[in-house]
């Protein structure tokens, strides 16, 4: 099986501490911390007819920070798909969107298109 941290591009630095939590700056794998810029997001995306995949999860969930790298190994492969990643824990509007999308374990992704959840 391949090793995620040898994917071109990501050095093992980068994929440990804070950048596992909190997402970085030079992937394209989008970091939403407020529940207005997921809805903008899905609004905007309305009309590019594109997937969203919408990572949520807790800071300190083990799954929600170990999946990260295989998240942006999926998003050089799919690049018609937008990745975006939301630390729920981050505020009280990301807690509500997570229990508005009836999100009862994380990490939980959600599959969107065209302003509907379409999977989970």
């Amino acid at each position: 099986m391949e090793k995620i941290h040898e994917e071109e591009g990501i050095r093992p630095d980068q994929l440990m501490g804070d950048v596992l939590y909190y997402g970085d700056s030079y992937s394209a794998v989008v970091q939403l911390h407020y529940r207005k810029k997921v809805e903008k997001l899905i609004e905007d995306d309305k009309v590019d007819h594109k997937l969203i995949v919408l990572d949520m999860g807790l800071k300190h969930c083990g799954p929600y920070v170990k999946v990260y790298p295989t998240m942006i190994k999926m998003m050089r492969q799919m690049d018609s798909v937008v990745f975006t990643r939301m630390n729920s824990d981050k505020n009280d509007s990301c807690m509500q969107f997570l229990k508005d999308m009836d999100v009862v374990e994380v990490p939980t992704f959600l599959f969107i298109r065209d302003g509907e959840i379409c999977g989970r």
